[in-house]
Order: C-alpha cells, then sequence, then structure tokens
C-alpha cells in the first residue's frame, strides 16, 4: 500500500510504519502537525486510522478509501481526487501454460507411461509421481491422501471382482510412513490388487530428506536399512517382484503378469531420483534427435519429458524438412541436451532410431 501510495502521490509528504504496537504516538503527532491534511491509507478495517483518530488528531481515511480488496495506485488516486491516471497496458501475448511436471530423467515418468496405455485403475497417493495424473501420461485415477493408495486398491478389488484390474502405487517414503498397516490388511485379506512401491531412495518431494528405506538416518549416519522386499513376504505377500522403471519392456511384462495372477502382488520399482548424485545417473551421456530420421511421429512427447519440445517445420532451418517420410508431417522433436540426464525412456518409444546420444566432443 505504501509504495502504491507513492506512486499515485510522488510529492506528498509520507511516514511509513513499521511498527505498530505499541503505536508510535509521538512520531505520529509530530508529522501530522507538519501537514496540512493527513490521509491514513490501509487495506480493510481502519484499525491504524481509528487509534489515531481516539489520539484527538483529525485524519480521513475510510471515509473515502474502499473497506474491501486489494488497494492499487488507481484505487488510491481515485479515492482521493475523483479520477485516476489513464496507465497505458502493453498489449503483450500471453506466456503458454506450464503445469507443474516431472523433471527430466524421473524414474516415475516410464512407470506411468506403462500404467496409462495398461487402461487399470490406479490408485495414487502423496509424492512426485501425483503429477502422473495429468496429460500426456494420465496413469494415475484417484489420490486422496497419505497412506490411501494402498486401503483404495484393496477395497476396490475386492468390491469390484476378479475381472477388474486395480494398482495401488505409493512412494518409499510415503509407504514407510502410512502404508505398512494397509499392505498388512491386504495381505491378510487376500486381495487380488497389485501394489507398486516407487522406490527413488528418497523424499524428493519435500526437500530430498531419507527414511528407513535408504538406510540413512536423518544425522547422515548409516543404519539398518528396511529391506521391502524381506517385510513384504513377512507380511504374507508371495509375489514380490522389482523392476526397473527406466525398462519400458520389464515394466510393461511384470505389471502384465501379477495382473493376471492369483492374490496380492507387490512390485517395486526400484530407480534413483533424478536429483540424487548416484551412480547409476553418472556418465549417462544425454540425448539428441537426429533430424534425417525423425519422421515427426510424436511418440517421444507422450511421455512429457521437460527435455523435448516440438519444432514446427517453419521455424526450423533450410533444409530440415527434406525427405519423402517427412512431407505430410507437420515438424520433428528435439531435445534439449542441457535437460536430458540420458535416461532413455524416450529412446525405447523411438521407432525409427532418431534418438541417439551425444558424442562425447560434441
Amino acid at each position: 500500500t505504501y509504495n502504491y501510495a507513492r506512486e499515485a502521490f510522488p510529492d506528498y509528504s509520507f511516514l511509513k510504519l513499521g511498527m505498530v504496537h505499541p503505536l508510535p504516538e509521538k512520531m505520529i503527532r509530530e508529522f501530522a502537525s507538519k501537514v496540512k491534511k493527513l490521509y491514513i491509507v490501509e487495506e480493510l478495517d481502519p484499525f491504524i486510522e481509528e487509534q489515531v483518530r481516539a489520539m484527538g488528531i483529525n485524519v480521513t481515511g475510510k471515509e473515502l478509501f474502499p473497506y474491501n480488496n486489494e488497494f492499487d495506485p488507481g484505487v488510491i488516486e481515485r479515492s482521493i481526487t475523483g479520477k485516476s491516471r489513464a496507465f497505458e497496458v502493453p498489449d503483450l501475448p500471453g506466456l503458454p501454460d506450464r503445469p507443474p511436471n516431472l523433471c527430466p530423467g524421473c524414474p516415475h515418468r516410464g512407470l506411468f507411461y506403462v500404467l496409462g496405455k495398461l487402461g487399470v485403475f490406479v490408485t495414487g497417493d502423496i509424492g512426485c509421481y501425483t503429477l502422473s495424473f495429468m496429460k500426456p501420461l494420465e496413469g494415475l485415477d484417484s489420490c486422496i491422501c497419505m497412506g490411501a493408495s494402498i486401503g483404495m486398491a484393496h477395497g476396490m478389488s475386492k468390491t469390484l471382482g476378479r475381472g477388474d484390474a486395480v494398482v495401488g502405487v505409493i512412494g518409499d517414503s510415503t509407504f514407510v510412513h502410512s502404508g505398512i498397516a494397509s499392505l498388512l490388511n491386504l495381505a491378510y485379506n487376500r486381495s487380488n490388487a497389485v501394489i507398486v512401491i516407487c522406490d527413488n531412495r528418497t523424499t524428493a518431494m519435500t526437500g530430498m530428506q531419507d527414511h528407513p528405506g535408504t538406510g540413512v538416518t536423518l544425522q547422515g549416519h548409516a543404519t539398518k536399512k528396511l529391506d521391502f522386499e524381506a517385510l513384504a513376504h513377512a507380511l504374507g505377500i508371495d509375489n514380490v517382484r522389482v523392476i526397473n522403471p527406466f525398462d519400458l519392456k520389464e515394466t510393461r511384462t511384470v505389471l502384465k503378469e501379477e495382473l493376471t495372477s492369483d492374490g496380492p502382488s507387490l512390485v517395486i520399482a526400484r530407480g534413483a531420483c533424478a536429483l540424487l548424485k548416484s551412480k547409476e545417473s553418472q556418465g549417462k551421456p544425454p540425448l539428441m534427435v537426429d533430424v534425417d530420421r525423425c519422421i515427426g511421429c510424436k511418440l517421444c512427447l507422450d511421455v512429457g519429458c521437460p527435455a523435448i519440445s516440438w519444432r514446427p517445420f517453419d521455424s526450423l532451418p533450410h533444409g530440415s524438412t527434406e525427405g519423402k517420410k517427412r512431407k505430410r508431417q507437420e515438424g520433428i522433436a528435439l531435445i534439449d541436451v542441457s535437460l536430458c540426464n540420458g535416461c532413455g525412456v524416450c529412446q525405447q518409444l523411438c521407432k525409427t532410431g532418431a534418438i541417439i546420444e551425444v558424442e562425447a566432443d560434441a
């Protein structure tokens, strides 16, 4: 409000109060004695105005200024003078929509790409993977609260029967927090649901904290690591599988097998968070698009990676659109090598071999 008032009336004298309790009465009286008329500009209720009036000082305030909404220079100037200057608003194009997205190289991307294609009902939980409900992945159908995914999958599986496949997805830290009891209930009551633990070895969404599944305490000391596989067997789950979520073929095969198996299943999708400096991510070169091979099929765009963009032909250098296979296409995909961490998920979708590794000296 102070800055708005300054902008509207740059030549007026101002007293900006920093500490209002206790009210600096001496300072206010001194300022009021030096001006012809005293306006009190404050949003909402006249908190300061009423106290200054109680001091016996004649002020002008809410008889001019509105009680509701936020102030701006126009509101303040119009309230005092009855008119306001016309501010020129530049006609700028709007920014494109930028919905939140999984990081490039996120281990959740491959898993939810497969789940979205399988057409099963997926109960989700609270974590980075919750973002997978949005296009283009659309691999998540529900999300209620932290730890609800397993219980919901169990209940739906019991209600819908054997013909309807249900998958519950929960993160490793969320599972430790509030998923173990639900998994025990699912195992004890013999549900046919498939539960997937997204084991990215950290609590990524809230700041990369360790948890019992990482084997490191919050103080950074090594400790006994929780074994998800052994825990599942101890709870009574016989079908326990571990997959690499960056391998789309393996992920699809294992999920299909467990969806048709009898009894409860636990699939552990084990892949390090892209923000962790892990051994798996070290030494992997980023990927790029060979513009001579790309046919513009847009399959790589289906994974929704921020490193992959679409370029129409009219924005490409001359000669990039040549080739019989691309004559009827709209453009090609491009990969920002500064964002790509070489996870390889998009590479597995490309049918023409157009996604290749960046050469070391490139």
